[in-house]
């Protein structure tokens, strides 16, 4: 008996450590790559899979070509490419790199904005010189001020997150954060763990920033009210791919970004899936998810790295980002120019929709996330009467096994 209620002990412990935030406590083992020697003339880049679509295995085609054959060739620099999963990967190797002085980036292509704010405050980003980024003025100011206004990184493209449905399964004409109040709603929605995805933080601060700044209500009562039907996953890929697209899940709607049915639409030739925003007073308000460039602090390439960032921000490669990228591009003229048939898959007018994001100052969300994470976990936690009641069950069982095991034991005698 005693030692079932150590196993039982340790068991919980374990479930605690493992379930604890991640998003900004996470370390990472990786064998750092030092520098060859001969190989100066080398920029040196970290992004994530399917950087305009590319991977270790497409480094090849127009696509690579177009964004860095012409540009090695402009400037007489080869480019080296490492990929990696998603932005907080890419940041947790460049910290471990700098620390122990065997780094080997000087760009950091993919941080998003609440990433980037995680950078700054290690101490590996270079204050970028703007005077030398001819095509900064081409970018959205808000994309900018919203990315970091301080300019230890630059945003190239961005994403509203959005609900995204099968209309073939489901229709919506429109949508609050409130009707998944109703059950026969929140039980078809799957949505991502922000404290594993940035896709579901982003989600997380966007519903925070409706209820909290434009409703001024509680935003945990939102959670509490779901949490039972709602499916949380544990990263994008999962949430779209093993729920949202998989129709045996019964899942057919997914928190995705805008321009989710752009891909669907370009490469499967069809309109089926759509997108979703939350209307309030007339508006429609959308979280928009920034992705964005640093420089590496000391690399010997800083003045090849501000070109390349020049080139990335330049409408000609603008122009591929949302064919390539599934993202829409942060050059006001590559924006204002993406063709009528994607716009009208998109559905939502850009310039219509209400930035949450200019609700909650970017120094607001970095002082506030860690607590942000910690009561969304206490909120989706089991409650303390559910378990009382394991507890409960389990010493019932062990006591009905504890009876059959003595009495089996004075039939034998």
């Amino acid at each position: 008996m005693r030692s079932l209620f150590k196993g039982i002990i340790a068991s919980l412990l374990l479930l605690i450590l493992i379930s604890s935030p991640m998003i900004f406590t996470h370390q990472s083992r990786v064998h750092a790559r030092i520098r060859p020697q001969g190989q100066e003339n080398k920029l040196i880049i970290y992004t994530y899979d399917y950087f305009f679509g590319l991977t270790n295995e497409t480094l090849s085609g127009e696509v690579y070509d177009k964004l860095f054959g012409e540009f090695e060739r402009r400037y007489g620099v080869d480019i080296d490419i490492r990929f990696f999963d998603g932005a907080r990967n890419i940041l947790l190797t460049a910290i471990q790199e700098y620390r122990t002085g065997t780094r080997t980036a000087d760009l950091l292509i993919g941080l998003d904005n609440i990433v980037v704010q995680e950078a700054k405050k290690a101490g590996i980003l270079e204050k970028i010189n703007t005077a030398e980024l001819e095509n900064l003025s081409r970018l959205r100011s808000d994309l900018i001020n919203n990315f970091d206004p301080d300019l230890y990184g630059v945003p190239y493209d961005f994403g509203p997150i959005a609900f995204i449905y099968d209309s073939k399964r489901i229709n919506i004409s429109e949508l609050k954060f409130e009707d998944f109040y109703n059950e026969n709603l929140s039980s078809l929605l799957v949505t991502e763990d922000p404290t594993q995805s940035t896709t579901g933080l982003s989600f997380l601060l966007w519903q925070i920033g409706i209820y909290d700044k434009l409703l001024k209500k509680d935003w945990r009562e939102w959670w509490s009210k779901v949490k039972d039907k709602i499916v949380i996953a544990k990263s994008w890929g999962s949430a779209y791919y093993d729920y949202f697209l998989n129709e045996e899940a019964g899942r057919p709607i997914v928190v995705s970004y805008l321009t989710s049915p752009v891909y669907h639409y370009l490469y499967e030739n069809t309109t089926r899936y759509k997108p979703m925003l939350v209307k309030y007073n007339g508006y429609w308000y959308a979280w928009f998810q920034i992705q964005g460039v640093g420089i590496v602090k000391n690399s010997p390439m800083k003045d090849i790295a501000l070109k390349f960032i020049d080139w990335l921000l330049s409408d000609e490669i603008q122009s591929m980002v949302i064919y390539n990228d599934i993202m829409l591009p942060g050059n006001k003229n590559a924006l204002e120019n993406i063709s009528s048939d994607l716009l009208d898959v998109m559905e939502f007018n850009i310039s219509k929709i209400k930035s949450v994001n200019d609700m909650i100052p970017v120094s607001e969300i970095y002082e506030n996330v860690h607590e942000w994470l910690r009561e969304w976990k206490e909120t989706m936690s089991p409650s303390l009467e559910f378990i009382w009641i394991a507890i409960f069950s389990i010493i019932a069982i062990v006591a009905v096994i504890g009876v059959i095991t003595y009495k089996f034991k004075g039939v034998k005698k």
